[in-house]
C-alpha cells in the first residue's frame, strides 16, 4: 500500500511509524522543489508558484523515507539548550564552551580570556549583553568562514563561491544559490572547526551538484571521505 495516504491541499499526509506525517506544501517564487525539516517540526515541502500539486505529492512520496529519517534524528537529538545571558552561562566558540563574563563598561566589546567570554557593555541589562556578544559572534564569524572557504577552495581545488554571506538560520547549517551564494548559519560559528569546514565543502560542492543525489554524496567523499564523522559534530 503506497505510504502517501491521503491528500490535502496544500498538505500532504504520509504514513510513518509513528502514525501519519503532515507535509504542508508552500509555493514561494523558486525553480526548484525542496524539502525542509524545521525545528519545530513541521516538514515543508517548497514548490514553484505555478507547479502542480500532483507534481509535490510525487516528490514528497519519492523522498518519504528521507523525510521520516530526518524527523527521528531530530527527535533523537538533545542538542544544546537556549543560551541564557546571565553571569556564568555557558556558551561556545569553535566547539569549545565557555563561561560567560560580563562586566559593566562604556567600551562595550567581547572577547574570549582563558575559559571565558568577557562581554563589556554599557549596562548589565540580558539584552545588552547579547546585542554585544552577537556582534562578536558575527565578526568572528564573517572573518573565520570566509578564511575556511579560501583555504578550502585551495586545498581541493573547488570552484569558488560567487560570494558568503552570514545570517541567522533556524533549520539549516548552510545553504547554496543557484548563483553560487553560499549562506552559512551565525551559529555555525559555535561548532568544532571540523564541523565547519564539513559545512562549507559540503555547499561548495553543491556548485557542481545541486540537489543530494548519490553522486552528490560521491563528489563530496572525493574531498571528505570522513565527512559523516564531521557531520555528526553538529549539536
Amino acid at each position: 500500500m503506497s505510504p502517501l495516504v491521503e491528500t490535502t491541499n496544500p498538505s500532504v499526509w504520509i504514513s510513518g511509524n509513528a502514525g501519519l506525517v503532515e507535509v504542508v506544501v508552500v509555493r514561494r517564487k523558486r525553480k526548484r522543489l525542496a524539502l525542509v525539516v524545521e525545528t519545530d517540526g513541521e516538514v515543508q515541502c517548497r514548490i514553484p508558484s505555478r507547479c502542480a500539486q500532483r507534481t509535490a505529492e510525487t516528490f514528497i512520496f519519492a523522498h518519504q523515507d528521507w523525510i521520516l529519517r530526518t524527523i527521528a534524528r531530530m527527535k533523537d537529538r538533545v542538542g544544546r539548550p537556549r543560551p541564557q545571558y546571565a553571569e556564568g552561562a555557558a556558551h561556545y566558540f569553535l566547539g569549545q564552551r565557555y563561561q560567560l563574563e560580563t562586566c559593566q563598561n562604556l567600551q562595550s566589546k567581547a572577547q574570549v580570556r582563558n575559559s571565558a567570554l568577557l562581554v563589556r557593555a554599557a549596562s548589565d541589562d540580558p539584552t545588552q549583553i547579547q546585542k554585544r556578544l552577537e556582534d562578536w559572534y558575527r565578526t568572528q564569524a564573517d572573518l573565520i568562514f570566509n578564511q575556511r572557504l579560501s583555504a578550502l577552495v585551495e586545498c581541493f581545488g573547488l570552484q569558488m563561491a560567487s560570494s558568503l554571506k552570514v545570517r541567522k538560520m533556524k533549520a539549516k547549517w548552510g545553504s547554496c544559490s543557484q548563483s553560487g551564494v553560499i549562506t552559512l548559519n551565525l551559529w555555525l560559528i559555535t561548532q568544532d572547526i571540523k564541523a565547519i569546514d564539513y559545512v562549507i565543502v559540503h555547499e561548495l560542492c553543491h556548485l557542481k551538484h545541486f540537489d543530494h543525489t548519490p553522486a552528490f554524496y560521491a563528489y563530496l567523499a572525493e574531498f571528505m571521505p570522513d565527512w559523516r564523522a564531521r557531520k555528526a559534530l553538529l549539536v
